[in-house]
C-alpha cells in the first residue's frame, strides 16, 4: 500500500514509457485492413507495419512454420536417427529437469517409441547433479550401453563432459554417437565435438527464427523426421507439449513460437496429452478456459515441482503415460509437491530479505548476491525472481554446501546475465544460461570476490540513475476507441506472454464519473471513466486504498489492459487498471514540493528555484505560504490523532484529505506546518531516518506567537518577494 500511495502522488515506482506510433501510418493501416485504430497502434508500435505480416500475426497457422531442415546439422541428425532404427540400436534421450527439458524429453520419447525405437531417457537430478551433463551421468553412460544419445534442452556447453564420455567409452572398446539439440547460447570457442549440433544460435545458422526453446527444437526434429518418413502432420500430436515447454521457458511468443503456442492451446482445449489433462483436472481448470498464462503459472510450476522436490522423471512419466488413472495419481503427487515447494521457497525468501536488508552496502550495489547454508537448491531460482521483483536489481541466490555453492540468477532489462557471468568466468566452476536467467557453481571462498566483480561489470553496463522498472506502454488511447468490437479484435493478439505481452494503454487526464470500493473486503476499486456520452467501466484490483484520493469529476492518469466483461449474457469492454496516478502536472508539482520540503528546515531553499517553478506554472505562491487557518487545521488534526509515526505516503494522504477548496493543503505545507509547530513547542517531531516522521503532542502552556517562527516568516517572505 505504501508503494502504491507513493506512486499515486509522486509517480516514482516505475517509469512509464508510452509508445508513440506514427498516427498517419496507423490511420492508413486501420482503413486499408479495416482494423480498429487501438489495435493498429499496438501493431505499429511493436514493429508490425507490413499488411501481410499483420494478418499472419493475427491469424497464425501451420503454414507459418519454417522448414526444419534449415536448422544446423538437421540433415545429419535425421539420417543418424533413421539409421538407428534400421539397426535396432539403443537410443538414449538426455533431458533436463525443468518444464522445457521434460516436455522436450516427452516429445522425443513418445515419437520414437511410436516408431518402435529401443529408446529410454535420462533426467539429471536437480539437487545432486545440477543442470546439463553431470559427472554422475558420465558414469552412467560409461556403464550402460547406448548407440546413440540425443540431448534435449542441454549439451551445447558440455564440451569437457562429452570428451570424458568418449574417453571412457574408448577405454571400454565402445563408441556412442551424440546429437545435441539445445537453444542456450553457445560458447563458440568451446563447442562440443559431436555428430550433430542443432542450435539456432550457432553463427552459421540460416534458420529464420532463433527464439525456440528446447521443446520447440525437439518438436522441429520430430517434424523433420515426419517429413522424411512421409508421416504427414503426425508431429502435431506433440504440439501441446511443445506449447507447454514454450510458455514455461519464457521465450518470446512471437514468430514460430506464436504458431506453436496458438495451435498447441487449441489441441489442449480439444484433446490434450493425458498428463496435461490430469494436471488440469487436479487444479480444476476447464479445458475451454486454458490460456498461455494458466499454463505458465499454474500447470508449469507443478511439473517443475517434480524436480524441485524429488524425482523429475515422475513428470516425464506423467507426460508419456496413456494410463489415465496413473496420470491422475502422479498429478496429485506433483500438486502436493508444489505446495511444499511454495512453503520452503517463502521461508528462504524471508531469510534472504533479512540478510540483504541488514547489510548497509546492499543499497549501493547494483547486483544482489545473497547466500545461505543448505538452502534448497530446487527453489533458489524462484527466490531470485522474487527478489528481482522486490528490489528491481539482478539477483544471484547461492546455496552453500560444504566448500561449494550452487546458484541461480535472474535479471532485469538491460543486464545480460550470461554476459555478466562470462565477465566473472575465472571465479566460476561452471555456469550457463541466457540473457534473463542463469545458473552457476562457485567455490564458497570466492563468493565475496564474485559479488565485487559482478558489481564491477554492472557499474559499466547499468546507468547511475535510480534503477526503476520501465513499464512499456504501447500507446495512448481515447475513451472513444474502446468498445466491445475493439476489445474482441485485441484478443486476436493472444496468446500473450514474453515478447508479446497483453497490450497496455494510457488514458491521460481522464475524467472520473464514479468511484467506489468493491469486493468482500473492499480491497478493489470500481471506476466509471470518460464522459456521460462515452462512459467506460474500469476495475482496479487491490487498489481500494486509493478511493479517498480519486475524486468524482476529478482527473487521473491510468495504465490499463482492455478486457471483456460478460454479465447476464451481455458483453462489454472493461478496463483492467494496472496503475493509477495523479495527472503528470500534479505529479511534477508534488515532486517540486517534496524537494522544497527537504530544504525548508534549514531555510536554504533557493528563491530563484522557487520563482522559476512558479513562473513555469508548476507551483503557485499560495502553495508555499502556510496561512494561520491552514496551520490551525493541521494542528487540530495532529491533536486529534495523537502521538504516532507517519510515513511519507501518509503525509501526502493527510494533505490530500485536507485540501478541500476552503483549506489549500499540500505535502510541502504539511512538512512546513510540522516544523513550525515544532518551533513553537506545540508538537515535537523527529525524523526516523527511514523516511518516517515521529510526531508527539506537547503540553501547551500559554499562546504561541506565529511571528516567532523563523520558518513561517521565511515562507511568507518568499511569497511576498515573488508577488512584488
Amino acid at each position: 500500500m505504501i508503494f502504491m500511495l507513493d506512486d499515486f502522488f509522486l509517480g516514482n515506482e516505475a517509469i512509464w514509457e508510452v509508445g508513440q506510433p506514427d498516427p498517419v501510418l496507423v490511420r492508413q493501416l486501420s482503413e486499408s485492413l479495416k482494423l480498429p485504430t487501438i489495435l493498429v497502434k499496438v501493431l505499429v508500435e511493436r514493429g508490425l507495419t507490413d499488411p501481410e505480416a499483420i494478418m499472419n500475426f493475427l491469424k497464425p497457422s501451420a503454414g507459418n512454420l519454417y522448414d526444419p531442415m534449415l536448422l544446423p546439422d538437421m540433415e545429419k541428425a535425421v539420417n543418424r536417427i533413421l539409421e538407428a532404427k534400421e539397426l535396432n540400436e539403443k537410443v538414449l534421450i538426455y533431458g533436463d529437469y525443468d518444464v522445457d527439458g521434460i516436455t522436450a524429453t516427452a516429445i522425443m520419447y513418445l515419437f520414437l517409441s511410436s516408431l518402435g525405437f529401443d529408446v529410454s531417457y535420462y533426467i539429471p537430478d536437480r539437487i545432486d547433479e545440477g543442470y546439463g551433463i553431470s559427472e554422475t551421468a558420465v558414469g552412467y553412460l560409461s556403464e550402460h550401453h547406448f548407440d546413440l544419445m540425443i540431448t534435449v534442452d542441454c549439451g551445447v556447453t558440455a564440451k569437457d563432459r562429452i570428451e570424458q564420455i568418449k574417453e571412457n567409452l574408448a577405454l571400454a572398446g565402445r563408441k556412442m554417437d551424440i546429437i545435441i539439440t539445445d537453444h542456450h547460447q553457445p560458447d563458440i570457442e568451446n563447442l562440443p565435438d559431436v555428430l550433430a549440433l542443432i542450435n539456432p544460435h550457432l553463427p552459421d545458422s540460416i534458420y529464420p527464427f532463433d527464439k525456440l526453446c528446447g521443446a520447440g527444437i525437439a518438436f522441429k526434429l520430430v517434424q523433420a523426421l515426419c517429413n522424411r518418413l512421409n508421416l504427414g502432420n503426425v508431429y502435431f500430436n506433440y504440439i501441446d507439449l511443445a506449447c507447454l515447454g514454450t510458455v514455461a521457458d519464457i521465450v518470446e511468443l512471437t514468430g514460430e513460437n506464436r504458431v506453436i503456442v496458438n495451435i498447441g492451446l487449441k489441441k489442449i482445449k480439444k484433446c490434450p496429452n493425458p498428463g496435461i489433462q490430469a494436471l488440469l483436472n487436479v487444479v480444476e481448470i476447464g479445458n475451454a478456459s486454458v490460456d498461455a498464462y494458466k499454463l505458465a503459472f499454474i500447470i508449469a510450476p507443478r511439473i517443475n515441482a517434480a524436480g524441485r522436490m524429488g524425482d523429475a522423471t515422475r513428470a516425464v512419466k506423467l507426460l508419456t503415460s496413456s494410463d489415465l488413472f496413473y496420470c491422475e495419481e502422479l498429478a496429485r503427487q506433483l500438486h502436493n509437491d508444489n505446495y511444499t515447494r511454495q512453503k520452503i521457497q517463502n521461508e528462504i525468501y524471508q531469510k534472504a530479505v533479512e540478510i540483504i536488508e541488514s547489510d548497509p552496502e546492499y543499497i549501493k550495489r547494483k547486483v544482489i548476491v545473497v547466500s545461505g547454508e543448505n538452502w534448497h537448491k530446487g527453489v533458489i531460482g524462484i527466490v531470485a525472481s522474487m527478489l528481482v521483483e522486490r528490489y528491481y536489481k539482478p539477483c544471484f541466490v547461492l546455496s552453500v554446501f560444504n566448500d561449494e555453492a550452487v546458484g541461480s540468477a535472474r535479471s532485469i532489462d538491460g543486464f545480460n546475465i550470461y554476459d555478466a557471468m562470462e565477465y566473472c568466468r575465472d571465479l566460476l566452476v561452471r555456469y550457463g544460461g541466457h540473457e534473463k536467467a542463469g545458473g552457476l557453481t562457485i567455490k564458497k571462498s570466492d563468493i565475496n570476490r564474485f559479488c565485487a566483480k559482478i558489481n564491477e561489470f554492472a557499474d559499466e553496463v547499468l546507468a547511475d540513475s535510480p534503477m526503476l522498472p520501465r513499464l512499456k506502454v504501447d500507446a495512448d488511447a481515447s475513451v472513444e476507441e474502446i468498445n466491445i468490437n475493439s476489445a474482441q479484435y485485441l484478443m486476436a493478439m493472444a496468446p500473450f506472454g514474453e515478447g508479446n505481452p497483453s497490450p497496455l494503454f494510457r488514458l491521460r487526464e481522464v475524467n472520473v464519473l464514479e468511484v467506489m470500493r468493491i469486493g468482500a473486503d473492499q480491497s478493489h476499486l470500481k471506476l466509471l471513466l470518460g464522459t456521460n456520452q462515452n462512459p467506460i467501466s474500469a476495475v482496479a484490483f487491490k487498489m481500494g486504498c486509493l478511493e479517498q484520493f480519486i475524486r468524482k469529476n476529478g482527473k487521473i492518469d491510468v495504465i490499463f489492459e482492455v478486457g471483456i466483461n460478460e454479465y447476464m449474457g451481455r458483453k462489454n469492454a472493461e478496463l483492467i487498471v494496472k496503475y493509477v496516478r495523479m495527472p503528470e502536472k500534479l505529479l511534477e508539482k508534488n515532486r517540486i514540493l517534496l524537494k522544497a520540503s527537504e530544504k525548508v528546515e534549514t531555510l536554504d531553499i533557493d528563491p530563484n528555484w522557487i520563482y522559476n517553478s512558479i513562473n513555469n506554472h508548476l507551483v503557485n505562491c499560495d502553495d508555499i505560504a502556510l496561512s494561520r487557518q491552514e496551520l490551525a487545521v493541521l494542528y487540530r488534526y495532529f491533536q486529534k490523532t495523537g502521538s504516532r509515526t507517519y510515513t511519507r505516503s501518509q503525509l501526502f494522504e493527510i494533505a490530500c484529505c485536507m485540501d478541500n477548496g476552503t483549506v489549500k493543503m499540500n505535502y510541502f505545507k504539511v512538512i512546513s506546518g510540522i516544523l513550525i509547530l515544532n518551533e513553537l513547542n506545540i508538537i515535537r517531531y523527529s525524523y526516523a531516518g527511514n523516511g518516517n516522521y515521529v510526531i508527539d503532542i506537547a503540553d501547551v502552556n500559554g499562546k504561541a506567537s506565529l511571528e516567532s517562527s523563523k520558518i513561517y516568516s521565511f515562507l511568507h517572505s518568499l511569497a511576498d518577494a515573488y508577488e512584488k
